[in-house]
């Protein structure tokens, strides 16, 4: 159950990741030459013009991929080094299933817009998630796992500034 909870979630940050490449080349794709050149891509959309809300929506945006790269690199350590029973609690497959679920809905947005409504339910599964991860962590109360204890706290305490 652990493993195949994580391919979900491994499989919506490469969603992100793809909607953060689609979101780059925006208006621009009907170039050939700028769809070809990344570093021309980010050159256009930093000139490009942005409301105080876009630039916000793109930083909690980044803040989130970054935070379920985290989790993911997290898991992969318990899972290699828990107990096999423990390993099928860890991770709960509803939550990565909507997780995913939010990122295809977001992926398929016209032009990679990501609108407040669904950052705000990324936010949501992203902290439940890390809550679940820290809970069933917390009641096995073993070495192995105080390290991960730790940076799902400090993952925890960036929620509360979003």
């Amino acid at each position: 159950m652990g493993h195949r909870s994580l391919r979900h979630q491994v499989e919506a940050l490469k969603l992100l990741h793809d909607l953060n490449q689609s979101r780059m080349v925006g208006n621009n794709a009907g170039s050939a030459a700028v769809e070809g050149n990344l570093e021309l891509r980010r050159n256009l959309l930093r000139n490009k013009p942005q409301t105080v809300a876009e630039r916000a929506r793109e930083s909690l945006f980044s803040r989130l991929v970054e935070i379920l790269s985290q989790v993911i690199s997290i898991e992969q350590d318990l899972l290699a080094s828990l107990s096999e029973d423990l390993r099928s609690f860890l991770l709960r497959h509803k939550d990565s299933v909507d997780l995913k679920n939010i990122c295809l809905r977001m992926s398929v947005n016209k032009a990679g817009y990501q609108s407040d409504k669904d950052l705000r339910e990324l936010r949501v599964c992203l902290q439940l998630i890390v809550d679940n991860l820290l809970s069933v962590l917390r009641e096995e109360n073993s070495l192995s796992s105080i390290g991960a204890i730790r940076r799902l706290v400090g993952i925890s305490t960036t929620f509360l500034d979003m």
